[in-house]
C-alpha cells in the first residue's frame, strides 16, 4: 500500500492487486509497533548488524536509515496516532523490543489494525486502481523483460490479466509452510517467493526463519498464537523445564533466536512441560517496577490478550507461570533486491517480507513495519524513475501462458485435497526443518515434501465459473512447495549454525571464512545455487 501511494503521488498509473480484501495480512494483526532511527543511527546500525549475524546487505541497511526521515511524521499526517508518554508532556513514548540497546520504538495505538485502516483510507483517496481477492499467478516475462501479471480470480473462477512493464511482489512471508506452528495469517503462503523465482529473480537466505519464543501452546485451537518477544518475559522472567529448572533469564537482553534455540533444545532433551513446551514464569516482574512497567507495555498492545483467552486471568496478569512454545513469525530471507528495491530482472521489485537481505540472520522487533513503510515509498518513487511503453501480448501467448499454469499447478484430475497437502507441509517443515536442523531430517523434509509434490499433481480441482476456493488453495499449495525447498536447500547448503539457523551438525558460526549468502535462482524448474 504504501509503494502504490508513493507511485500514484509520482502520477504513475498504479494497479494493486490483493489476494485478500485490501489492507488485510500480517500488517492488520501485528502489535503495531514501528521502530525509529532513535538517538543515533550507527546505534541501530550496530544493533541491527549483531542481530543479523553480519548477514544483512549493508547497502540496503543504509538506505533505511538515511530514507526515514520524516516517515513516521508522514503516517501521522494521514491520521495514524502513536501513544504519547504520560511523564513527558508532548514526547512520543518510547520502548525496547528484543534485540534494541535503546528504547527507540513507538507504539500504535490500536496496533496495526490502525495503520492498515489508515493506509487503505489514503489509497483510497488517489488514483489507484484496486482489485481485490485476486490471486498473481505468474509474472508474465518475454525476452527477459516484464510484460505483466497473470491473475486468477479464485470467486468468479475467471482469468486476469494485467500489461505493465513494471511490477511490484509485496506479497508478505510463508508462515503457513509452518502451520499450525505460526502467528500468521492464513495467506502468508509465499506467493511473493515463488513469483520472484520463477520470473528469474534470485532468493537470498531463505534458510533465516524467525520464530518467535513465546507462542501458546494449549488449547489446541489457539496453537501458534503469539505472546510477545524475548522482552515480553520483562526483566525477571525466567524459563523453567518440567522439573521446574530454570534454564534461562536475562531474555529481554537476548534476542528471539537465542531464546527459540535454548526452548527447542531443552524440549528435545525430553524436559518439557505437559503440553510439550516450557514454563516461562514472569511474576517476579509484578514486585519490581521496571518489571511493572514492562507488564504494562504489553498489555497495552495487545500481546497478552491471548494469554488471558488461552490461560486465564493469572497468567495475564503474570501472577502464575504459564507454557510457551516458540512460532514461526518471519522470513528474514526472500527475493534479492538493490537498494532501490529493483531484483535482477529488469523491471521487477520487491518489498517487505517478500525481499530478502536486509535483516540478515535475525530481525529485532519493530523493524518490520518500519522497514516496510520506509522501502514501500523508496520504491513507489524508483518505480517511476524511467517510463517503459507497455509492450502488447497476443491473445493466443496469454491463452498459452494459462494452460501451462494450470498445468504446473496440477497435471490432471485426482483425488487429492490442496487443504489436506498444505497440511501436510506445515507438518514436515515443523517437525524436520524448524529451529533445529542436520543433514538427516533436511533431506528427509526433501524426501517428503517430493511425495507431497507428487500427489499435488492429482488434484481434485476446477479452474472456471463460480466460487473456487478449492483453486486457491490448490494456487497456493504450489507456492507453498517452492518456498518450503528453497527453505530447505539454502539450510543444507549453510554448514554452520548463525541466527536463526541452527545445525546440529555444525553446531557453531564459520569464523574462517567471509559471511557467505546463500542465493539460490531457479533454472528450468530446478532450483541452483549461484
Amino acid at each position: 500500500m504504501m509503494a502504490s501511494i508513493a507511485a500514484a503521488n509520482s502520477d504513475a498509473k498504479v494497479c494493486l492487486v490483493s489476494k485478500e480484501p485490501l489492507g488485510w495480512g500480517n500488517t492488520r494483526i501485528s502489535g503495531g509497533i514501528i521502530s525509529t532511527k532513535g538517538k543515533d543511527k550507527k546505534s541501530l546500525l550496530s544493533d541491527m548488524l549483531k542481530s543479523g549475524n553480519h548477514l544483512n546487505q549493508i547497502s540496503l541497511l543504509t538506505a533505511l536509515l538515511d530514507k526515514s526521515v520524516g516517515i513516521h511524521e508522514l503516517i501521522e499526517s494521514w491520521g495514524h496516532i502513536f501513544v504519547s508518554d504520560q511523564d513527558l508532556l508532548f514526547q512520543k513514548k518510547m520502548i525496547k523490543p528484543g534485540g534494541h540497546s535503546e528504547a527507540r520504538t513507538l507504539i500504535s495505538h490500536q496496533r496495526g489494525i490502525l495503520l492498515s485502516n489508515i493506509l487503505r483510507s489514503k489509497l483510497l483517496d488517489s488514483n489507484t486502481h484496486i482489485i481485490e481477492e485476486v490471486i498473481a499467478c505468474k509474472v508474465i516475462t518475454q525476452e527477459k523483460t516484464i510484460r505483466g501479471v497473470l491473475l486468477y480470480d479464485w470467486k468468479k473462477g475467471k482469468w486476469v490479466t494485467i500489461l505493465s512493464p513494471k511490477v511490484i511482489l509485496a506479497c508478505g512471508g510463508g508462515g503457513m509452510v509452518y502451520a499450525p506452528h505460526t502467528d500468521n495469517m492464513r495467506s502468508a503462503t509465499g506467493d511473493g517467493y515463488a513469483l520472484g523465482l520463477n520470473a528469474g529473480a534470485n532468493l537470498i537466505d531463505m534458510e533465516q526463519i524467525q520464530f518467535m519464543p513465546f507462542g501458546i501452546v494449549y488449547p489446541q485451537g489457539m496453537l501458534g498464537l503469539e505472546l510477545g518477544d524475548t522482552s515480553a518475559a520483562g526483566p525477571y522472567g525466567v524459563l523453567k523445564n518440567k522439573d521446574g529448572k530454570i534454564i534461562c533469564r536475562d531474555m529481554h537482553n537476548k534476542t528471539r533466536e537465542e531464546v527459540s534455540k535454548k526452548i527447542a533444545l531443552e524440549i528435545a532433551l525430553g524436559n518439557s512441560s505437559p503440553n510439550g513446551g516450557l514454563w516461562l514464569d514472569p511474576t517476579e516482574n509484578r514486585k519490581n517496577e521496571d518489571g511493572e512497567e514492562s507488564w504494562k507495555n504489553w498489555k497495552s498492545i495487545g500481546s497478552l490478550d491471548p494469554l488471558r483467552l488461552a490461560c486465564g486471568a493469572k497468567a495475564f496478569q503474570w501472577q502464575e507461570p504459564f507454557e510457551v512454545l516458540p512460532t514461526q513469525h518471519y522470513i528474514m530471507g526472500g527475493v534479492q533486491i538493490d537498494d532501490k528495491g529493483n531484483t535482477s530482472v529488469p523491471g521487477l521489485m520487491a518489498v517487505g517480507e517478500t525481499a530478502g537481505g536486509i535483516h540478515g540472520a535475525g530481525r529485532m522487533g519493530s523493524m518490520s513495519l518500519f522497514e516496510g513503510l520506509v522501502f514501500g515509498k523508496i520504491i513507489g518513487k524508483e518505480v517511476i524513475r524511467k517510463q517503459d511503453s507497455i509492450k502488447q501480448v497476443s491473445i493466443e501467448d496469454i491463452e498459452e501462458e494459462k494452460e501451462n499454469f494450470k498445468s504446473y499447478i496440477s497435471k490432471q484430475k485426482g483425488h487429492y485435497h490442496a487443504v489436506n497437502l498444505k497440511q501436510e507441509i506445515g507438518e514436515v517443515m515443523w517437525k524436520y526443518a524448524g529451529i533445529i536442523r542436520s543433514h538427516d531430517t533436511l533431506n528427509h523434509a526433501l524426501n517428503l515434501l517430493s511425495h507431497i509434490e507428487l500427489k499435488s499433481q492429482k488434484l481434485d480441482i476446477e479452474w472456471e465459473n463460480g466460487f473456487r476456493f478449492q483453486t486457491l488453495e490448490a494456487i497456493e499449495l504450489r507456492f507453498m512447495l517452492t518456498t518450503s525447498k528453497s527453505i530447505i536447500l539454502s539450510a543444507l547448503a549453510r554448514r554452520e549454525s548463525r541466527g536463526s539457523h541452527y545445525r546440529e551438525d555444525y553446531p557453531n558460526k564459520e569464523e574462517s571464512n567471509s559471511v557467505k549468502n546463500m542465493i539460490i535462482q531457479s533454472k528450468h524448474g530446478e532450483l541452483i545455487f549461484l
